[in-house]
């Protein structure tokens, strides 16, 4: 009998942390309050997530400066290191939709401290979202810490002339492809920031941005800190750059999102 008690206890003090599990690092919208705490305002917020759009449902958040709709949709991403993570997109801001004052230069300034670059497909827009890859975002300095809204901004990588059509760049890009794999139009996978600085101090690649006023220039995107015991739910899904037989260009996102999503732990 004081063993059987023994073994009800633990289970009992079990259940919480079990039900709670990582729940808390799931991504939700903010609130409009929220938003304006942190100086953007939402008004000016261009595609801003909405439930029943079939990217995110209406969910009871556990924080009260998140807004009940619940991110299905999920991004892959290196970080500045190489290693993976996982993100949604809650809206994109131009630099006008930061408050003006001096709150607001601070919250610009966050932004402009944390780049998510993106690879557009050779051929399409230099400035476009027709991706060859996942995105890489240097979360250095703290991201987690520092940056409330998860707000990025936008740089596009694009690959030059001098590395596609002479002897030295076509070397350099095989032995990148070699370390990290090919992109879906045959150029190297770029997976960490010291491919960034490797490739751009060779004139390999460019760098840009979009103007002040396009509402692309930054992203509301926040990161799930920790994906594990139950930080991606069941029911969300991965948008990830395929090939044309369907398969994925970087299979251990995909790999690695379907054990979170069904155990709860990184693929073995």
């Amino acid at each position: 009998m004081k063993s059987l008690i023994t073994l009800v206890v633990m289970a009992l003090f079990a259940v919480p942390s079990f039900i709670k599990a990582d729940v808390e690092d799931r991504l939700y919208d903010f609130t409009d309050a929220y938003y304006l705490e942190n100086c953007v305002n939402p008004a000016l917020i261009v595609g801003r997530m909405q439930a029943g759009t079939g990217i995110a449902v209406n969910d009871a958040p556990i924080f009260r400066f998140k807004r009940n709709v619940r991110a299905l949709l999920t991004l892959p991403a290196y970080d500045h290191s190489g290693d993976i993570n996982y993100f949604t997109v809650l809206g994109g801001i131009s630099a006008n939709a930061f408050t003006a004052n001096a709150a607001g230069r601070q919250a610009r300034a966050i932004a402009d401290s944390f780049t998510e670059f993106l690879f557009p497909q050779a051929g399409t827009d230099p400035i476009g979202f027709t991706f060859r890859q996942s995105s890489l975002l240097d979360m250095r300095h703290g991201y987690f810490g520092a940056d409330p809204l998860g707000l990025w901004i936008h740089k596009w990588v694009n690959f030059t002339s001098t590395a596609l059509n002479t002897g030295a760049g076509q070397q350099f890009l095989r032995s990148l492809a070699g370390k990290n794999g090919k992109a879906l139009d045959g150029t190297p996978i770029i997976a960490s920031l010291s491919d960034i600085d490797n490739l751009l101090s060779r004139g390999y690649i460019t760098i840009r941005t979009r103007p002040n006023n396009d509402p692309l220039r930054y992203a509301i995107c926040p990161v799930i800190e920790d994906p594990t015991d139950g930080g991606i739910a069941l029911d969300q899904f991965l948008a990830i750059t395929r090939k044309p037989n369907g398969t994925p260009v970087e299979p251990s996102f995909l790999e690695n999102f379907e054990s979170l999503r069904t155990t709860g732990d990184w693929a073995d």
